[in-house]
């Protein structure tokens, strides 16, 4: 029995830190210009919207990744990125700050 309860506590922990926010700004700074959406998706997971719309064989959107405090937003031009933008609310009701960013180009 107690061996069961071990294991249990130990997933229980490793549940609990792995439902940390990935809406970082170490994630943010590691989506480069060029990386395509599913790049993008394995940083910050699943976003929680995403719009896009193509014509003449080119594609474009936009996906949005949200928690209480962050917004980050990555637009797409044919699945590569080419731009972001991170928002904090420091506390509830709080006008977001931008961090608007040109997303540099991707280290070959």
């Amino acid at each position: 029995m107690r061996v069961h309860r071990s294991i249990a506590i130990v997933l229980l922990g490793l549940c609990i830190a792995a439902c940390g926010s990935r809406l970082t700004q170490e994630n943010f700074d590691k989506i480069h210009e060029g990386m395509s959406q599913k790049e993008v998706r394995e940083i910050l997971g699943e976003p929680a919207g995403a719009e896009g719309s193509s014509f003449l064989g080119i594609s474009g959107g936009e996906s949005v990744w949200r928690d209480d405090k962050t917004t980050i937003t990555v637009h797409f031009l044919n699945d590569q990125v080419v731009s972001k933008r991170m928002s904090r609310t420091d506390r509830k009701g709080a006008a977001p700050r931008d961090e608007d960013e040109k997303t540099p180009p991707r280290k070959q």
